[in-house]
């Protein structure tokens, strides 16, 4: 992978990798020698601490050789399939009419028009946030085609890039991912990638899969969900060989055995084994209805996708929150589990016109500038078309303020390790933080779904035996023995005291942290609330969960306490 090794960014970063002679990233045998981009150049990879790992040379110059391999072998393909279909040429069909944003509860069945129109600003093709899935190769291309054939309308590059990032496969042919969340503003087009997802698992899954499969499409309200089903009668019914039209009991059995059931979102929708379910607006889906209903009915499959499509929501969307936030801390540690998300959202303290592109992908083809701002005088503004999670009134700390103390420093060792859960008990978070030429640094160390995993991490983080542990009553009743010795409670009326402190601390620059994506989601959107004992984050008040900040303002505090260092005693006798 080519390295610039005159830029003085990637030297400085170079050097703090390797300053302690670490063990190869990848075969934990070698001693590093190496530094080795997790991202590469020519994907946007960066030189900054956060995208490179320590590696030897025999592993950095083989993982370099696969990727290239890899590359190439996927150009060649495209060039290949760009010859038969068609879809990678510059042939350009005119737009249709862009949609008016005015209207409240529109179905967002918008048909889809050509590329991008010059505007500014425009939409972004790629995502803000999206899952790591280096060197795959993807059969969404697939479905983009025969969607266009079908239909005769051509999806947006944004469109084919969510399909190309959660249709990614394995060398084996095999999906990458079992799950899937793309989250849009409203009317960009998320139904139609939807629609294309649906039709060509029904039309051609049989072919690529080898055998007949059971397609399950919900949404959050009956008739959105029908409304998908009707509009993807005339592309399926060429394959249909029976059509069930009863309100609330829509089904489609086709020729080639494949059958497609429509429901609303309720827990009823149990019995069924499905191959791919997909979510209309997921937020305002209860987790009752994906965890009891929905996944439980996919278990038993060889390769589902549970596809998922939706706005920002707010504190009530428990199973998209939950599903968000294990898959950005997975994009921070650079690591590619089951969930593949790919956002497109304003950046943090972001609101401005220039970045509405970040939240709309379709601006400039099916959505307009002056549509956008015809509708942001409305309250529901930023979450329907900014895809923000609900404008956060009395914010703890400004995102540019938070953003001023960004470092690539590498991270202190000792200090003290903060750990709490999230309100619902669906996370686990370890945040540390050590003092260093003045200057509280702080990291996330983990972040876990279940106790076990917890404990495990803290194990590993107090393997240095300078790290002392501040643990919320709630974890302290299963605190390992062998660390009795080294924690400290931590609660509310530390969170009381202590953030008015560490907020202090970030503006007058006295802290840092490495920018890790989840870590700024959380603080950025901590809200504070006035007591009578003093200023504190409220979990009630902000827009999202905050764990990740109630930690940070505990492990701050206490790891900048002063050491008291006393005089030996002088014993005379």
């Amino acid at each position: 992978m080519p390295k610039r090794t005159s830029d003085p960014a990637y030297l400085a970063a170079r050097r703090a990798l390797l300053a302690d002679s670490p063990l190869c990233y990848w075969c934990k045998r070698n001693i590093a020698t190496e530094a080795d981009h997790l991202i590469e150049h020519d994907r946007g990879g960066t030189d900054t601490l956060d995208n490179l790992v320590p590696a030897c040379k025999p592993c950095n110059s083989r993982r370099g050789q696969a990727y290239r391999e890899r590359r190439d072998a996927l150009r060649k393909a495209n060039r290949e399939k760009a010859l038969v279909t068609g879809i990678f040429t510059d042939t350009r069909m005119p737009p249709t009419p862009p949609f008016s944003l005015s209207v409240p509860n529109q179905s967002e069945l918008a048909r889809t028009g050509g590329d991008l129109q010059v505007c500014a600003p425009t939409g972004r093709e790629q995502p803000r946030l999206e899952t790591l899935r280096v060197g795959y190769d993807s059969v969404g291309h697939l479905v983009a085609a025969w969607y266009e054939n079908a239909t005769k309308v051509r999806l947006m590059p944004w469109q084919k890039h969510a399909l190309n990032g959660m249709l990614s496969v394995q060398a084996d042919g095999q999906l990458l991912f079992r799950e899937a969340l793309v989250s849009t503003a409203r009317q960009n087009g998320k139904s139609v990638l939807l629609q294309a997802l649906i039709g060509w698992y029904l039309a051609e899954g049989p072919k690529h899969f080898g055998r007949p499969v059971t397609v399950l499409s919900v949404a959050n309200r009956l008739d959105r969900a029908e409304a998908i089903h009707t509009a993807l009668i005339p592309a399926l019914t060429p394959y249909a060989s029976k059509i069930t039209m009863a309100v609330g009991r829509k089904q489609m059995d086709l020729q080639n055995g494949s059958t497609w059931t429509v429901r609303a979102a309720t827990t009823n929708l149990v019995g069924g084994s499905y191959d791919l379910i997909v979510i209309d607006e997921l937020f305002d889906v209860s987790a009752a209805v994906v965890d009891d209903a929905l996944r439980p009915s996919m278990i038993a499959r060889p390769q589902p996708l549970l596809a998922c499509f939706s706005t920002a929501g707010d504190e009530g969307s428990t199973v998209m929150i939950s599903m968000r936030e294990l898959a950005v801390s997975q994009i921070d540690a650079g690591q590619t589990g089951d969930l593949y998300l790919a956002e497109w959202s304003m950046p943090p303290g972001q609101t401005g016109e220039d970045y509405w592109g970040y939240a709309n992908p379709a601006l400039g083809t099916t959505v307009t500038l002056a549509a956008l701002r015809s509708a942001s005088h409305k309250e529901s503004f930023a979450r329907q078309h900014l895809n923000l999670w609900v404008s956060a009134r009395g914010a703890w700390l400004d995102s540019q303020q938070w953003q001023s103390i960004e470092t690539d420093e590498p991270m202190p060792t000792g200090g003290v390790l903060a750990i709490d859960s999230s309100v619902d008990e669906s996370r686990y978070v370890g945040v540390r933080s050590a003092v260093a030429d003045g200057r509280s640094h702080v990291c996330v160390e983990f972040v876990c779904t279940n106790e076990d995993d917890m404990w495990q991490e803290v194990e590993r983080v107090m393997a240095d035996q300078t790290v002392t542990l501040a643990v919320t009553p709630t974890l302290e009743i299963h605190l390992p023995t062998r660390l009795q010795r080294r924690y400290e409670r931590v609660g509310y009326a530390e969170l009381v005291k202590f953030s008015s402190l560490v907020r202090s601390m970030i503006v007058e620059g006295k802290a840092t942290h490495r920018g890790q994506r989840l870590l700024t989601e959380h603080v950025c959107r901590a809200v504070m609330a006035r007591t009578a004992q003093g200023v504190v984050l409220s979990s009630q008040r902000s827009p999202g969960p905050i764990e990740l900040a109630r930690c940070m303002v505990w492990t701050m505090a206490l790891s900048s306490r002063p050491t008291i260092r006393t005089k030996p005693m002088l014993v005379v006798g």
